[in-house]
């Protein structure tokens, strides 16, 4: 566990946190023994339906057993936590005091989430180029993304869009750091074709 919390660190990253954050999120996952398995009339439908070739179906199954699955969620976490800032760090880069800090995430002006009983903020929320260092329209993309896991929201902010042009596509951070109106994001999430 040391060796793990000093390679996060390194990588100026919250080593204990992440560490003990991780530990967590795969203590809850189920033992893959736990899983049931498929019946071998299951298999054969599977594979004469179409869905999958025999060697397809293989090599999922390989990769199932392995815990490639539960490896990916722990890939998630610690790649959104890697992307998030403490208390300390918020505190820090906007100057603010806990009153004020616990007030701004009270009233929906940051964007907060509790992961593994620490409170964290997704990064993708600051611009230094900003005024108040805060991504333009933060209250109502919060709004937008209140019923959204913060991973799925993170991976959201940071991923290039077709709605959002401005000479190419941008990620939703581009586009609000470059003035773009909120009705992209909206348009984006009342699709559901980002999930």
């Amino acid at each position: 566990m040391r060796a793990l919390e000093d390679a996060i660190a390194r990588l100026n990253g919250d080593g204990d946190y992440i560490a003990r954050a991780l530990t967590e999120s795969l203590l809850v996952e189920r033992p893959i023994v736990d899983e049931p398995s498929l019946s071998p009339e299951e298999i054969d439908f599977l594979i004469s339906s179409g869905e999958f070739t025999a060697e397809e179906f293989d090599d999922i199954a390989t990769r199932v057993r392995r815990g490639d699955l539960e490896a990916g969620a722990a890939n998630a976490l610690v790649a959104g936590l890697h992307r998030t800032m403490s208390d300390d760090d918020v505190r820090g880069f906007l100057d603010l005091d806990d009153k004020e800090l616990n007030h701004l995430v009270t009233a929906r002006r940051l964007y907060a989430v509790d992961v593994a009983g620490r409170r964290r903020f997704p990064s993708w929320q600051f611009s230094l180029s900003s005024p108040g260092k805060l991504l333009p329209h933060l209250t109502e993309i919060i709004a937008l993304l209140a019923e959204e896991h913060w991973i799925s929201a993170s991976g959201l902010m940071s991923t290039p869009q077709s709605e959002m042009v401005m000479e190419g596509e941008h990620t939703p951070v581009e586009w609000f750091r470059a003035g773009g109106g909120i009705e992209a994001l909206v348009e984006i999430l009342e699709t559901e074709r980002w999930r």
